[in-house]
């Protein structure tokens, strides 16, 4: 952390449900000082992609879809490609372009924006190629798929995580809206010559994509609970942990809002989130629930090596590998 100049860090290794080791380090708010406890709450951006997924999962055990139905079936007010389906933007194979690289995307953040806006701005970009031909990760894909959860339900994308996900699963520190001040983290940004609180990121420009809050914890409960058929069948988990069909140069695979890696030829799911002043990942090891979650409130430093580093001095210790 001192190396990076990192903030604030919680880590927390878990095996299923049973936390093996949760540490804060560092502060939640350089002006205060505030220490980290193990508690706090930050914004998970990305990671919000599984909880999408397993809302689409959810209704379709319950038949209102199916995952190769084209999504302009489901938002046809809008000109969506027919080739473009739901696993598709499950996958991150739809070729539809990333509205977070949008010219506009920086008045979204700031001011909010409506969803017909940005759905609208994603159907007339270009395609960045034939739809189902390649993995290019788009946030895009998951926005369009809160629309669809609430074009089914008839509910807010946060009514159906309340009602389906958050209280079902008793998950009392994980928030679509912004979290407490008192229970988060100040999120921060390096602008050149230090440190300065970062962008807020208005919950609807992040939507069904990132706008998720959370705290380890939580994590825990919700990685334990979704490998264990306690939020989807275990068909349908099987289902989200099934490649694309394609690898990228790091070796990841991706699933239905799950990446897919092999640590040690063990399969393991995972995700990292980015969002204004924050970085955070989860990772589970899918044979036997050891479970990583590592969050920041720096959203310049990417997580990926310090987690590889944590796996690696506790899967290849001889006195910690058990724990892995």
């Amino acid at each position: 952390m001192q190396q990076f100049g990192i903030p604030g860090m919680v880590v927390a290794l878990a095996k299923g449900d049973t936390s093996l080791y949760v540490q804060g380090y560092g502060v939640t708010n350089l002006e205060t000082g505030s220490v980290t406890q193990t508690d706090t709450v930050y914004e998970i951006g990305s990671i919000t992609k599984q909880f999408t997924a397993a809302l689409i999962m959810k209704l379709k055990e319950q038949g209102k879809l199916a995952v190769d139905d084209p999504i302009s079936k489901y938002l046809p007010q809008y000109n969506f490609p027919s080739a473009v389906t739901i696993r598709m933007c499950l996958t991150h194979t739809s070729g539809l372009a990333n509205y977070t690289d949008f010219p506009q995307l920086g008045d979204w953040v700031r001011n909010g924006v409506s969803e017909a806006t940005v759905l609208t701005a994603i159907s007339q970009a270009p395609l960045l190629f034939q739809p189902g031909t390649q993995y290019s990760y788009s946030n895009s894909n998951f926005f369009i798929l809160g629309s669809i959860i609430e074009a089914l339900t008839g509910q807010s994308y946060e009514t159906n995580l309340e009602q389906s996900i958050f209280q079902p699963l008793s998950l009392q520190n994980t928030y679509y809206p912004l979290p407490p001040a008192g229970q988060s983290a100040i999120g921060y940004t390096n602008n050149g010559t230090g440190l300065v609180p970062a962008t807020v990121w208005d919950r609807s420009a992040a939507f069904s994509a990132g706008a998720l809050s959370s705290n380890v914890y939580d994590l825990i409960t919700w990685d334990q609970a979704l490998t264990s058929g306690k939020v989807v069948s275990p068909q349908s988990f099987q289902e989200m942990t099934t490649s694309n069909g394609f690898v990228d140069s790091g070796g990841n695979s991706y699933g239905f809002g799950l990446v897919l890696y092999k640590f040690n030829n063990r399969p393991i799911e995972w995700h990292t989130g980015q969002i204004g002043g924050f970085y955070a990942e989860n990772v589970v090891f899918l044979d036997d629930g050891f479970t990583v979650v590592v969050l920041t409130n720096d959203q310049d430093i990417d997580t990926d090596p310090f987690v590889l580093k944590i796996m690696n001095a506790v899967c290849n210790s001889v006195q910690l590998s058990g724990s892995c």
